[in-house]
């Protein structure tokens, strides 16, 4: 009987002729209040999960976007890059001049097909005259011992310059 009175109700209402009473009725019939609160709380719930999920991942983009951000600025560091120092002044020791001493001494050699007059040795530098002064020696103040020379440093000297950085 109940679903008889909805089938005759609704076909009134379809065809434009269904009274207020008759709509109430209709209503109560078919709980149109409660389903039309059961279906707007089941979309608000659909509308919270959609929200919250577009939150989420805008909140998500926006974290990997200020990351890659914070990547591609560079920092205030100084990239490792070789430079150039100015040399430090070097310090000048002065060694006083050494003295050669040296024997004249005849060189003769033996007669060959030809005769060659006797050759002797003079030594290059006498007792009685000055030496010609040798080139100062530079030290640097670093611990470690450096070669410097120019174009007048004897042999001697520079090996034994050499000798000291080697071994130091």
């Amino acid at each position: 009987m109940k679903q008889d009175s909805i089938q005759q109700l609704l076909a009134k209402r379809q065809a434009g002729t269904l009274t207020d009473s008759e709509l109430e009725e209709l209503n109560r019939l078919t709980h149109k209040d409660e389903v039309v609160a059961a279906a707007e709380q089941a979309a608000a719930g659909i509308v919270r999960r959609r929200r919250l999920i577009v939150s989420s991942v805008a909140l998500v983009a926006v974290a990997v976007g200020t990351l890659g951000i914070t990547m591609l600025i560079p920092k205030n560091e100084v990239p490792l890059v070789a430079q150039q120092q100015p040399a430090p002044q070097p310090v000048v020791v002065e060694e006083p001049p050494q003295a050669v001493e040296t024997t004249a001494t005849p060189v003769t050699t033996k007669p060959a097909a030809t005769p060659r007059p006797s050759v002797t040795t003079t030594p290059a530098v006498a007792n009685d005259q000055p030496a010609k002064s040798m080139p100062e020696a530079v030290v640097s103040k670093h611990s470690d011992p450096a070669v410097m020379c120019n174009n007048q440093c004897e042999a001697d000297s520079v090996i034994n310059d050499i000798w000291k950085f080697l071994t130091a």
